[in-house]
């Protein structure tokens, strides 16, 4: 009974004791408390807990209760000896976890970076994240594109549970992100009407295995590839030479290896893709189609990272670094891999980029004796490297450099008859800038970068009989640009910014040509080097509100020296929200641009090398001028969201260099002409859950071409052309496996109809053989495509991390027809002459696989 008094009251003492604990005491204090309270004794040592404070709970009535909520909020470790004893020390291997939600839709956040002072991870499909190996002192931040960013420390995140943490999406950000998953994961729509690729965060996507950059623009509504290129971006109605594409201010000429077939740009050290299909930013001159500004790091990294893989097109490897706290490096070496290995991707590819070219014809007269292919070899190169220099926290300097190569060179031999054919292609295009980045004050920041491109094309055919060449080509076109910039950007309030600047360009474009046939003609074309001097002047007005409403007014004002005439560009782009989650936009601009491709419409040599840079010259390639105005409304809720533009575009400055229509009387003379484009795109999605979304997307529209002197003097559909598509796709996380499926449908492209076969030897343009221009339409085209990726750790440690995957391209080996042309031939049974069609056939059932491994 004794014993049981004795409980009683010193249960009632420690209620008593603990329930006036409701201000903060040393530790010391508290830890004598508990022994006095529950007759034990605790082993320390004095520095351990010096100057620690700490509040009880009034309910501490528990022993074991009351020592683990010591250790939670003072990240101490408490182990009992003994009935009697315990010892308190350092807790060195503190784990926490938790769950990232957005603060508005309480939704996932997928990829979030979380950082502590010597690691980092990010959440998955359900916002989760665990670090491990942490201090009681350590902070975590966490940081995600469009939201604020927060901090908390290791004491606030220890828990018997994890804890939910919300993140809030970024306030009086004037470029906002409005859509934070626009297709999946990585993908999202900002204010001002761009949507913003992150390819390392990025879901994938039907028919590829990794990020591609251009490919990836492709899945975006009312942006198109009629001929199944990386780089063939057509964006409502333009074509890929009037887009803009930026690799870290650098402007690029040539984006792709294999002749389009794959994008230049190495995803896995790419940060980001900005795309515009309307309305751009006025930094953003000399184009009238979309912009693609590629950016690599944009900060110094806080640790070291690498990657390496292999696709069955080429390899890589990438690094990112720090050299102490103030200096980053990122470097990344990718190259083909065709000549070492043939893949069932390289030959498919092959296929489709040779057809309808000379080698071709070598592989079809190599089949039969004499004929034999000595030489077939093909490579490319791609390497960029960034370095940053932040001595403080108000200025940033960067270097960077890219260097693209593409090399062909394909050898057919006759020893019966000592004949050689010889074919070289060599196209470049290097890149080096430098950028300062400046924050004067609190409102106002300069951005101040130099660049230079320098793009070469350069192509060797000959035919040789007993060693002595008959008939040869020989074609150079180079590109050399130096461009200044240096914009202001100054805050005037909460709600908006006023940026100004001038810009100082410098280009030089020459083409130069020899080309020698003993049978037929001699014709030379060495035009001297084109000089532009371009200055701008630019200013920008944005006014933001949340996403309440967003306007963009800005003006380009330019002065061309080569032709002495000052242009003007006036961009405006406008948002509202009408109601919760629905929003009106709408937008005006006129761009121009004077440097633009040319055709050859009677190239006789290889035949992937017709597309030649030049310089407006107020003649013959007049300055391109576009007018572009759209309307659009935008609804998200609920995992739903609609997004419908309509627009029109008038294209103005056209020749029948540019668009490669032929003279139908001569096909000698060049006619100026226009094309207006009226269409609207559509997107649907849905996202049912966490990990599975689909969305359809709808283009519709009408190109109208106007040349007079073509056609007898009617309209005609533009050569590319694509009344109506539709793609449906779907994506499905399951665990770390992600799969999706993806079904594109369009209408077939125009093509003129040859109303006779036969054809007088003596007229030289085949359009007098052609009924009216592009008035009938090639089958539909469609084809069904695949992926699927695993991600997986090596070990518990989750320090290396890897992902392998595969892709299927057109599943069901759909013959597509992309184009259609005609050539002159001889029969040679009849030796009469016949016109024969020549049908460029799209990719057939293609496979790829991928492996990859990052520190």
């Amino acid at each position: 009974m004794l014993k049981v008094k004795v409980f009683i009251i010193s249960f009632l003492c420690s209620i008593v004791l603990f329930s006036q604990k409701k201000e903060q005491e040393t530790l010391k204090e508290v830890l004598q408390t508990i022994e006095k309270t529950f007759n034990i004794k605790f082993s320390f040592s004095e520095e351990l807990i010096q100057g620690k404070s700490i509040e009880i709970s009034n309910d501490g009535d528990v022993l074991a209760t009351i020592l683990t909520e010591i250790e939670q909020k003072t990240g101490l470790l408490i182990k009992k000896i003994n009935n009697r004893y315990y010892t308190v020390s350092t807790n060195k291997n503190i784990e926490v976890c938790g769950y990232i939600l957005d603060l508005n839709s309480k939704d996932p956040l997928i990829n979030v970076t979380v950082l502590a002072k010597n690691t980092g991870v990010s959440t998955d499909e359900k916002g989760y994240f665990k670090v491990k190996n942490l201090k009681e002192t350590d902070t975590l931040s966490f940081s995600y594109v469009g939201y604020t960013p927060i901090q908390k420390t290791v004491s606030e995140l220890r828990a018997k549970t994890c804890k939910i943490i919300y993140l809030n999406e970024a306030e009086n950000v004037l470029n906002e992100v409005i859509i934070s998953s626009y297709l999946t994961t990585g993908v999202a729509k900002n204010n001002d009407g761009s949507i913003v690729l992150t390819p390392r965060k990025q879901g994938v996507l039907p028919g590829l295995t990794e990020a591609d950059v251009l490919l990836s623009t492709q899945q975006l509504p009312g942006i198109q590839s009629p001929i199944e290129n990386a780089s063939g971006i057509h964006i409502r109605g333009g074509t890929p030479d009037q887009n803009l594409i930026l690799f870290d201010g650098i402007k690029l000429y040539n984006t792709s290896h294999f002749f389009g077939s794959i994008s230049a740009f190495n995803p896995y050290v790419v940060d980001n893709v900005t795309v515009y299909k309307n309305a751009s930013n006025v930094k953003y001159g000399n184009h009238i189609s979309g912009v693609i500004d590629i950016k690599t790091m944009t900060d110094v990294p806080k640790k070291i990272s690498a990657g390496a893989g292999f696709n069955f097109t080429n390899a890589d490897v990438n690094t990112t670094f720090p050299i102490g706290e103030k200096v980053g490096i990122q470097f990344s070496f990718r190259r083909s891999i065709s000549d070492l290995l043939n893949t069932p991707t390289f030959d498919r590819l092959s296929q489709k980029v040779f057809q309808n070219t000379v080698i071709a014809e070598g592989k079809t007269l190599a089949e039969e004796q004499p004929f034999i292919e000595n030489e077939n070899n093909f490579s490319f190169i791609d390497f960029n490297t960034k370095v940053i220099f932040k001595p403080n926290s108000n200025n940033t300097f960067s270097l960077q450099q890219i260097r693209i190569k593409n090399d062909l060179k394909y050898i057919l031999d006759n020893n019966d008859d000592n004949e050689r054919r010889f074919d070289f292609i060599d196209i470049q295009n290097e890149g080096y800038g430098i950028t300062w980045n400046k924050k004067w004050n609190t409102n106002l920041s300069q951005n101040t970068s130099v660049h230079y491109t320098n793009y070469t094309l350069f192509y060797d055919g000959n035919k040789q009989r007993d060693n002595a060449v008959y008939d040869f080509t020989i074609k150079n076109n180079e590109i050399k640009e130096v461009a200044f910039s240096t914009v202001f950007s100054q805050k005037l309030n909460a709600i908006s910014e006023l940026n100004f600047g001038y810009e100082f360009t410098n280009s030089n474009i020459s083409f130069n040509l020899e080309q020698e046939n003993l049978d037929l003609f001699t014709r030379s074309d060495n035009r001297d080097r084109k000089t532009n001097n371009q200055q701008t002047l630019l200013a920008e007005l944005v006014l933001n509100k949340s996403k309440k409403y967003n306007v963009n007014v800005g003006l380009r004002t330019s002065y061309m020296p080569l032709l002495d005439k000052t242009f003007f560009e006036p961009r405006i782009y406008g948002r509202i929200m009408v109601l919760p989650s629905f929003w009106i936009n709408t937008s005006a601009e006129i761009k121009q641009q004077y440097t633009s491709r040319i055709t050859e419409i009677f190239t006789s040599d290889f035949g992937l090398e017709n597309e030649l840079w030049a310089i407006s010259n107020g003649k013959e390639i007049p300055v391109l001028q576009s007018k572009q105005v759209t309307l659009g409304v935008l609804f998200d809720k609920k995992g739903w969201l609609i997004d419908a533009e309509a627009y029109y575009k008038n294209i103005d400055g056209l020749t029948t260099l540019s668009t490669g229509f032929e003279d139908t009387t001569t096909g000698e003379t060049i006619y100026n002409g226009s094309i207006r484009v009226l269409g609207a795109d559509f997107l649907l999605k849905k996202k049912w859950s966490n990990n599975i979304s689909t969305w359809v997307s709808y283009a519709i529209g009408e190109n109208e071409s106007n040349f007079a002197g073509l056609n007898k003097g009617n309209t005609f559909s533009g050569n590319f052309n694509i009344s109506n598509s539709v793609y449906i796709a779907q994506q499905v996380k399951f665990g770390k496996f992600d799969f999706s499926l993806g079904w594109s449908h369009r209408t077939g492209l125009p093509f003129s109809e040859v109303l006779d076969r036969g054809f007088d030897v003596e007229q030289v343009s085949l359009g007098q053989e052609l009924g009216p221009l592009n008035d009938k339409k090639l089958p539909s085209y469609h084809r069904l495509d695949a992926s699927a990726t695993y991600d997986f750790y090596w070990s518990k440690k989750r320090k290396v991390k890897s992902k392998i995957g595969v892709s299927l391209i057109n599943i069901y080996d759909r013959k597509n027809i992309l184009r259609r042309t005609y050539e002159k031939d001889v029969d040679e049974l009849t030796g009469s002459k016949v016109i024969n069609t020549v049908d460029t056939f799209s990719l057939g059932f293609t496979p790829n696989f991928v492996f990859r491994v990052r520190f």
